[in-house]
């Protein structure tokens, strides 16, 4: 697919130059057409062209082993194997996820992201919402909740992406999985945070990725923060997006944030 210049503004030694109207028009309606080809994609989406027989479904992890004592991932690996090393990120405070990232879990979230995959999206993210219910519905809850009666105050907070590459997407892909998770556990669904930084974490290794901060902010006139909230994503790798919005949402008045993720990367 072509890329768009779907850009507000270019550089020029004087300053920024608004592009024209008549060229945000033009990639506005290049936009829309790929857009609609996304849509036919999705209607008749090929698992063989990404090498798999079918579409992972949440339900193909029951049972398939054991789980991650940390995020309680299912572990689609010989549990007499490798040691499996997982630790919360920096400033979370529980983490929940549905499997790993190099198992289902991990292939689907690929898909949804990369293929714009929105039925994926809310299947996934209604199994996510039902892990979380459970967590909350456990008689010994997690001993960092603060309260008996804390859960019914928990609210699901997206990872903002890049705008405008959500837009050339046509599908916030956090956005969709927390829609679809707060459907399933009855938590709201508040967008609290915006992203700064359009620089993608896949072009970072992995020590840029721990040590760029700052790419989130709370948004303008948002509404208060919760105590107690969770964040959403589809993946978590080396945990440094979930410990920048942590940092954010704390410093805004929350005191309790965890996380809940498709997939979790496991070493």
């Amino acid at each position: 697919m072509p890329r768009v210049p779907f850009l507000p503004s270019v550089a020029s030694r004087h300053g920024p130059r608004f592009v024209p109207s008549s060229a945000v028009a033009a990639a506005s309606a290049a936009a829309f057409a790929a857009h609609r080809w996304i849509d036919a994609l999705r209607r008749s989406l090929d698992p063989e062209v990404f090498g798999i027989s079918v579409l992972p479904h949440p339900s193909m992890l029951d049972g398939t082993g054991d789980r991650c004592a940390c995020c309680s991932a299912r572990l689609e690996r010989d549990p007499h194997g490798d040691t499996v090393v997982c630790a919360l990120p920096q400033g979370i405070d529980a983490m929940i996820a549905l499997g790993e990232y190099a198992g289902r879990a991990g292939e689907a979230a690929r898909m949804i992201k990369g293929a714009c995959w929105s039925d994926g999206a809310w299947s996934w993210g209604s199994a996510l919402g039902r892990a979380l219910g459970a967590e909350h519905e456990r008689p010994h809850a997690p001993a960092s909740t603060p309260g008996e009666d804390a859960a019914p105050g928990h609210a699901l907070v997206p990872v903002p992406g890049d705008p405008w590459r959500t837009a050339w997407r046509g599908l916030d892909h956090a956005g969709r999985i927390a829609r679809a998770a707060s459907a399933a556990s009855c938590m709201p669904c508040v967008s609290l945070l915006v992203r700064r930084d359009a620089t993608r974490q896949a072009s970072r290794g992995a020590r840029a990725r721990r040590s760029a901060q700052g790419r989130f902010a709370i948004k303008l006139k948002s509404e208060a923060v919760p105590e107690s909230v969770w964040l959403v994503d589809d993946v978590c790798t080396t945990g440094a997006t979930a410990t920048d919005c942590a940092t954010q949402l704390r410093a805004a008045g929350a005191s309790w944030v965890g996380l809940a993720v498709l997939a979790r990367a496991h070493r």
